[in-house]
């Protein structure tokens, strides 16, 4: 009996379990292989066979000079769920013929040298799971040897790596991505290791704030390149370091030497500690922004401020200076100026009554110098009364704009009965405003309604209120949509006056008619402006000539809503 050919009980031992590839290793007709049927396999092939077929790390053999294919349960998830598998018993060309090109002379060089070849992470792409799929393999081709000691099959124990490398190519791209974030950030970036702060990322923006380039930063510590720095920024990056807590400075000063000369600026700076893998600190990565132009600006805005305040103290005390004139003036004028008037009227009246009668001529004289004092002494009064409208604050109250007009009606009451006027109002708000400007205002407006009357014709004056919705308030640009306002009408049946003098009709002193046809000073539509734009309200005039005039009132229901501004 020949030793080296077991017994039909002992032909399949080394192919005894397996698993699954050994299950289809047992029922394959290995007849119709070139390697012919288990019990005349060489006993080299059954004992690697064994050790492939019962090892729990992924292998696969091929054998012969058709390089028949075998492999192991552990082998058995890289052929994929619909790809080669079963390639139990094939050639070694008809399984990978995708890849031949690539394993075919490995295969050949290890049977005819018997040298192994080693591999990691190789890419060795074959169809499985219904495609050609990129996949990566550490792996080893060693040396089959026969019952004569010659190469007859190569042995591969392989691991399938292609996880392994997506996982290394993806944060191998997540790192290249994060360099081109930093080579290309406009933005200063710098990434510190360990105590001695030495460069291991830099861009071209933080290597031109300090005038470096990135080749005299990287690999070298950071003091040793700009020593200058160290005193105002080691402690910093040392505390960052340390207690792991970012920190941020804004527009702070820093200077650095650039070929012997020194260069000043400002930065935005922000600290982040730089953390490892295991999350431990390892270094400080720095951002800078340059702010020098910014900061350089705002600190010639601050001096142009300084020295506007300075400005506008002086221009102040020369306002008060000429306040101070101002209220001189009124004194004089309400004192001084108007003496001189009474007395040019008393002496005319004495002059009249010293000489007794007089011809025609001198009593036109005489009562020329009457209504030329009289005129001037009103025109005084009505500058007095114009120079002192209060912005007092504190005489704002609320007011009821009704009882406003009964008082106008009953101090104008004789002048109404003697032009057979009809005065009507009703429906009027009440307001917060100050209650003397708000008699000088409708005062003013009735007296001028009464005075510019058509010759036969009695004057109807009346006065209407409304409140001005959102929409309308929209109309008037000058008004502060935050506010209710009320729109009053004080409109006549007068003489009326040409719409292209309606702006000139509030300006001090301007009149339309002369004063032998109408009396006054020019001075009430001036003081009605003023007494608005006191109040944060607006008054304007439509009219026709002939046809009567409209003068249009609006009038804020409450003066909170200007608390910071500098009139009522």
């Amino acid at each position: 009996m020949d030793l080296r050919r077991p017994t039909n009980n002992q032909a399949f031992h080394f192919i005894q379990g397996g698993g699954e590839m050994g299950a289809l290793t047992r029922s394959f007709d290995w007849s119709q292989t070139s390697i012919g049927t288990p019990e005349n396999w060489q006993q080299s092939l059954r004992t690697t066979l064994g050790i492939v077929l019962h090892s729990a790390f992924p292998m696969f053999l091929f054998w012969g000079d058709d390089l028949i294919c075998f492999y192991n349960d552990a082998f058995r998830p890289s052929l994929g769920a619909d790809g080669k598998h079963p390639a139990l018993g094939k050639k070694g060309r008809e399984v990978w013929p995708e890849i031949w090109d690539f394993i075919g002379p490995l295969l050949q060089r290890v049977m005819s040298s018997g040298e192994p070849v080693w591999f990691e992470d190789q890419l060795v792409p074959f169809f499985r799971n219904g495609q050609i799929e990129d996949i990566y393999w550490t792996f080893s081709y060693s040396p089959a040897y026969d019952d004569r000691g010659e190469v007859n099959g190569v042995f591969v124990t392989c691991t399938e790596t292609t996880k392994k490398v997506m996982v290394f190519n993806q944060l191998h791209d997540s790192e290249r991505r994060f360099q081109d974030l930093v080579t290309d950030a406009t933005v200063g970036i710098i990434v510190l290791i360990g105590e001695e702060m030495v460069v291991e990322i830099v861009n071209d923006a933080y290597g031109h704030l300090i005038g470096r380039t990135r080749e005299d930063l990287l690999g070298k510590p950071l003091f040793s390149v700009i020593p200058e720095s160290e005193a105002d920024f080691r402690a910093i990056l040392d505390g960052v370091r340390m207690n792991g807590q970012p920190v941020h400075h804004s527009e702070r000063p820093y200077f650095v030497f650039v070929d012997g000369e020194r260069k000043d600026g400002y930065l935005n700076l922000v600290y982040q500690p730089y953390r490892g893998g295991d999350g431990s600190v390892q270094g400080v990565m720095i951002l800078c922004q340059d702010v020098t132009v910014q900061v350089i600006a705002k600190l010639q805005m601050e001096e142009i401020v300084t020295e506007r305040t300075r400005e506008l103290a002086t221009a102040n005390r020369h306002l008060q200076r000429s306040n101070a004139e101002l209220a001189q003036f009124a004194y004089i004028a309400s004192h001084d100026l108007q003496e001189p008037i009474r007395k040019v009227a008393t002496f005319t009246q004495m002059l009249e009554a010293e000489l007794g009668g007089t011809t025609d001529r001198q009593r036109n004289y005489l009562d020329k110098i009457k209504n030329a004092s009289s005129r001037m002494l009103l025109l005084i009064r009505d500058v007095l009364a114009f120079s002192q409208l209060s912005r007092d604050s504190d005489l704002v109250r609320k007011i009821d704009l009704g009882l406003v007009l009964d008082n106008i009606a009953d101090d104008l009451e004789l002048l109404i009965d003697q032009k057979l006027a009809t005065v009507s109002y009703g429906g009027l708000p009440v307001v917060e405003a100050v209650p003397l400007q708000m008699a000088q205002l409708f005062g003013n407006l009735i007296s001028n309604a009464l005075k510019f009357t058509r010759a036969g014709v009695a004057p109807v004056i009346s006065v209407s209120a409304r409140l001005l919705d959102k929409a309308a308030l929209k109309s008037y640009p000058m008004l502060d949509t935050r506010c209710n306002y009320h729109h009053l009408e004080v409109s006549d049946n007068g003489i009326g006056f040409d719409e292209h003098y309606a702006d000139q009709i509030f300006e001090i002193f301007q009149r339309l008619h002369g004063k032998k046809e109408f009396e006054g000073t020019g001075i009430g539509l001036a003081m009605c402006k003023k007494i608005l734009q006191n109040h944060h309200g607006h008054i304007y005039a439509t009219s026709r000539e002939g046809q009567g005039a409209v003068f249009h009132i609006l009038m804020p229901e409450s003066q909170s809503c200007f608390a910071d501004s500098p009139t009522v």
